[in-house]
């Protein structure tokens, strides 16, 4: 019989999924699919879990958890070549990736969607040998969601991204990074950078306003270094989606982009992978055109 592989981090969040497994397999069940489950406990334990079981029969992978965890199945999936439709459920504390595909918030009507099983191809991005989904980035706060006490961020939620933001605000240095995309090379100061793949990151819901995750094009958005007083005025430009015309922020669109830290590094050293550790530097960033299936909403339109 048909079935749908299910993988459900049990620390996401508020922690609350668990209690709704049995509303996701009568959804699944009324919908013609038995559901396997597995409980995630490491990273480890998820590529291995995927690796090993036969996913002859499988119609679809399907998370519930943060973009961390999605990320974690992401790579999985790239790299074994499993050609399935991937299920995001939005169980995590940010949930960008879930939220630009707009599947809803309420478990019961993102299972109604998921057993429809509509699904549209999106692109996903590479850098170095891992796989991102939502974003990639570096400098100050790259390393705040891995280095968060998860109590800390499943009771204080978005909000913990902000204090732990806050908190590194006495330590900024900036770090010179060369930038090479297809048409320019840049060689500047910078605090921070993002490559996104969607429009948010961190909760930040509007880091890339033409952001289309489906276009072959992944957005940098690039941070200068500057005074505390200019970045208090581009971080209110941030929250309103006011910030990509800014002088201190450097912003394209392209298919392949390479990053090199030539001074700092040894400061903010961190990468960031949708939540996850990412490579050493240098980076060669390129994106796999509409690599992975998703399932969304029918309609939904995957840009803003």
């Amino acid at each position: 019989m048909r079935y749908v592989q299910l993988i459900y981090n049990p620390m996401s969040g508020n922690r609350d999924f668990p209690t709704y497994l049995d509303l996701f397999i009568s959804i699944f069940q009324d919908a013609g699919y038995e559901t396997k489950i597995h409980r995630s406990r490491s990273k480890e334990d998820v590529e291995a879990y995927i690796t090993r079981n036969n996913l002859m029969d499988c119609q679809a992978i399907i998370v519930a958890g943060g973009d961390g965890s999605v990320n974690q199945v992401v790579n999985c999936m790239m790299k074994q070549r499993i050609y399935l439709p991937l299920g995001v459920i939005p169980a995590g504390t940010a949930n960008d990736f879930a939220s630009h595909i707009k599947m809803p918030l309420r478990y019961g009507e993102c299972f109604e969607v998921m057993a429809k099983m509509h699904t549209r191809r999106v692109d996903v991005g590479q850098v170095n040998d891992k796989y991102f989904i939502n974003v990639c980035c570096g400098g100050l706060f790259a390393n705040i969601s891995q280095n968060m006490d998860i109590e800390f961020k499943n009771t204080l939620g978005k909000l913990g991204y902000y204090i732990k933001g806050v908190q590194q605000l006495p330590r900024f240095r900036k770090i010179r990074y060369q930038i090479e995309s297809t048409h320019q090379l840049l060689d500047d100061y910078f605090f921070l950078f993002l490559v996104l793949n969607g429009n948010s990151a961190g909760g930040f819901n509007k880091l890339g306003l033409d952001a289309q995750i489906d276009d072959g094009k992944m957005d940098f958005v690039g941070i200068k270094a500057c005074s505390l007083n200019e970045m208090a005025v581009l971080f209110g430009k941030i929250l309103i989606g006011d910030h990509l015309h800014d002088r201190n922020v450097v912003y394209f669109q392209d298919d392949q982009i390479a990053i090199k830290c030539v001074e700092g590094i040894e400061r903010f050293h961190e990468l960031d992978i949708d939540g996850e550790k990412g490579p050493n530097y240098p980076l060669n960033i390129r994106v796999r055109k509409q690599a992975l299936e998703v399932i969304c909403p029918p309609n939904t339109e995957l840009s803003i």
